[in-house]
């Protein structure tokens, strides 16, 4: 059989398939999560000709007869780009393909987060978009540069397969910095990089995680950890990220606490619906930005 980036044309098919239910299922998720990103994702870029200035880029033919009716003397007949209209944001969603985004069916579910996101942000035109999975590393599998579109979901979808043997966060973050520096021809005004995860990370990589969030914050962009629950309700409440334990040794001697607690992400959204995911997010951004643009002023 033909092959495709490695795919076969029967596996083609079989993603394809798939794209077309996750689309389906979360058809209405995205109209919802497009109309709250239209609240809180403002315009950025001033686009459209308005106003009467006596300087400007454009002649308004309407004052002309005016202008010249008035002796030369009403001469605010120019128009200017002054409000924002266009927006221009650069927005990456980092999906984990790891063999611990099985358990559960979260694997399931965060690929209908991953669509429920992009048509939600693709329907609003928010700028560019980029799409990429991680687990030992990060791959990017939709270009910032490229308009995102069923056919980029057929693509998306066919590249996980939730067994990669590790998730190496800290690496995926640290990708995650330098792929939004490469897309980086005209800068865009705000950037944001939401992970799509079981939140699972290694204990290890906390202060490294802790360092590079620092690194984003300074750069202008803000990191999003989205970390969805699996689907198997009777074991989900105890298996919930939210009520995991761990033990730590503080001079020697052992401790049990949360494993939320000492979290590297400072925003993070737990997801166990997804059906709330369009509202959660929403407001959850609109927050975050209001705390960053008090932090920054």
């Amino acid at each position: 059989e033909d092959a495709i980036d490695g795919i076969t044309h029967h596996n083609l098919q079989i993603a394809r398939q798939e794209w077309q239910s996750i689309q389906s299922e979360t058809n209405n998720l995205s109209r919802r999560l497009c109309e709250k990103l239209r609240l809180v994702m403002e315009p950025l870029v001033a686009t459209k000709l308005r106003g009467d200035y006596r300087t400007g880029k454009r002649v308004n033919m309407k004052r002309i007869i005016g202008y010249i009716a008035s002796g030369y003397r009403k001469d605010k007949i120019w128009l200017r780009r002054t409000k924002p209209a266009k927006r221009d944001y650069r927005v990456l969603i980092a999906v984990d393909n790891s063999e611990s985004m099985q358990k559960g069916h979260a694997g399931d579910v965060a690929l209908r987060a991953l669509a429920t996101m992009a048509n939600g942000m693709s329907q609003l035109e928010i700028g560019q978009l980029g799409i990429a999975s991680f687990g030992e590393e990060m791959k990017l599998l939709h270009p910032f540069h490229i308009p995102f579109t069923s056919e980029s979901g057929v693509n998306i979808v066919s590249n996980f397969t939730f067994d990669s043997k590790r998730t190496r966060t800290a690496l995926c973050v640290e990708s995650s910095i330098a792929a939004l520096e490469k897309a980086d021809i005209a800068a865009s005004s705000m950037q944001l990089v939401f992970m799509i995860s079981d939140g699972r990370i290694e204990r290890d990589s906390r202060s490294k995680l802790r360092h590079l969030i620092r690194q984003m914050a300074e750069k202008n962009i803000l990191m999003v950890m989205i970390i969805v629950e699996g689907e198997d309700k009777p074991s989900k409440k105890n298996e919930s990220i939210l009520n995991m334990k761990e033990v730590t040794f503080v001079n020697g001697k052992p401790q049990i606490k949360q494993f939320i607690e000492d979290y590297p992400f400072p925003y993070y959204l737990v997801v166990s619906d997804l059906a709330a995911l369009p509202e959660i997010l929403g407001d959850a951004l609109r927050q975050w930005w209001e705390m960053l643009a008090e932090i920054n002023s």
